[in-house]
């Protein structure tokens, strides 16, 4: 265990000694599949083993995650995110919250995410077609120690642009600010902490706390932040733990006996390397489960002499496509690429991680001022914009999440042939045969 780890340890044992109360909120967020350890993410065991010391030292413990749980490793693509949830379980988390990625597999399964996590799953914004809830609750509230803690949950109201359409029809996001605007006031009252679990992104959290004075914290997800130590905005703090798991919150809280005074909260995250050996018991299960899938994506497919970015594998990913089916180009969406690989061996599960999602290889036939349009949704300009054409049709290879909002977003003005094919399946096999450019 590092020094500084140490001194986290043990400010977080002594201080009930020092202090009447004290709340300890340990959180992760797009965790998105990462339950075994892997370079610098600390893997399941690692995080479940500092979070048995703390609740084994403190009576007033909650473990959170704000959202996107799933999709992100072939343990949890080829289980459609079961396995995750179970993990989560020997975790030890108390709180969870719906993120986009959850609805990866169909809003239906949410269901059954539900029934296995041991935690309750939060969402106060994200309603199905008959306009019922779809989480457990819109919100929690506990009594630890004596401190009264209330939870909202909420989730990007964006959400149906970042999911396929199949599977998740009917579905309705109501605005985070509206549901906060009723929450808020009603559960003020009722709490000494009151925090949002949010999986909006930290531009848009530092937004709400600027709106919403009322909360004491929020602890954010979905845009993969690194926010080191809470960022302050007038009364209220907004935190995020990067992502994969490759940090780990610590926040504390004193709150005033009889609520005297304003609570004292301080926070940061904890590195994966930081954390102590990994819990043997949540070790074990994450063995078994990867045990799994070991034969199929453990298997070295190249070798690479240099490291490729999103940035950099973006034009190759979509050469690829574009060359399997006979395009005019190719179009992979940069947030659709997961992971990034580096120089040295390339496995099947290096692949699988880059592209977890299991979308298939779709060609669309388009005007270019559409696929203009298309590619205008990228964070920066595409390499092949000032290259298209706007009078003249096109073939674009490209992925089924891509076509199906295309589709939507189009009409009858583009035409779709869906491949069936698995565009992980494509990318594994050109990188066997030819290795990266």
């Amino acid at each position: 265990m590092t020094n500084r780890l140490i001194l986290c340890v043990l400010l977080v044992i002594i201080s009930p000694w020092l202090l009447a109360k004290e709340l300890i909120l340990l959180h992760t967020n797009d965790f998105h599949g990462h339950i075994q350890q892997e370079g610098k993410y600390a893997g399941a065991a690692k995080i479940a083993a500092f979070v048995k010391e703390i609740k084994a030292q403190h009576p007033a413990v909650l473990l959170l995650d704000a959202g996107d749980a799933i999709s992100g490793t072939p343990v949890s693509s080829m289980f459609e995110g079961e396995p995750i949830f179970d993990v989560m379980n020997a975790m030890g988390y108390d709180v969870g919250l719906i993120g986009n990625h959850e609805f990866d597999h169909g809003y239906k399964k949410i269901e059954r995410f539900r029934a296995i996590a041991n935690h309750p799953l939060l969402t106060a914004n994200a309603l199905g077609p008959d306009g019922a809830l779809l989480g457990d609750a819109p919100y929690l509230l506990r009594n630890l120690d004596g401190i009264r803690v209330g939870i909202i949950g909420l989730i990007t109201e964006t959400a149906p642009t970042l999911f396929s359409p199949t599977g998740n029809e009917g579905l309705t996001f109501l605005n985070p600010a509206d549901r906060l605007s009723e929450l808020v006031p009603m559960l003020r009252p009722k709490t000494d902490v009151l925090i949002l679990l949010s999986h909006i992104g930290h531009e848009a959290e530092l937004v709400l706390a600027e709106q919403f004075q009322d909360l004491d914290l929020i602890i954010g997800g979905h845009s993969h932040t690194l926010v080191q130590h809470p960022v302050r905005v007038g009364k209220t703090l907004v935190a995020q733990a990067n992502h994969y798991g490759s940090h780990l919150g610590l926040i504390k809280i004193k709150v005033p006996d009889a609520g005297q005074g304003p609570l004292d909260i301080q926070g940061d995250l904890i590195a994966a390397n930081e954390l102590p050996d990994g819990d043997p018991a949540t070790q074990a299960l994450v063995s078994s489960y990867e045990a799994k899938v070991e034969d199929q994506v453990d298997i070295k497919i190249a070798v690479i002499r240099k490291n490729y970015s999103k940035i950099a594998l973006q034009p190759i990913l979509e050469d690829i496509l574009a060359e399997a089916i006979g395009a005019d180009l190719g179009y992979y969406n940069r947030t659709g690429i997961r992971d990034v690989l580096s120089e040295g061996d390339v496995t099947a599960r290096m692949i699988w991680n880059l592209e977890p999602f299991g979308n298939t290889l779709v060609k669309l036939t388009l005007s270019g001022a559409d696929l203009l349009i298309l590619l205008s949704q990228e964070p920066t300009l595409h390499h092949a914009a000032n290259a298209i054409d706007p009078e003249r049709r096109y073939q674009l290879a490209t992925n089924s999440f891509i076509a199906s909002h295309a589709t939507l977003a189009f009409g009858d003005a583009i035409t779709a042939v869906d491949t069936g094919i698995l565009v992980r399946d494509i990318l594994i096999q050109q990188i066997k045969a030819k290795g990266l450019q």
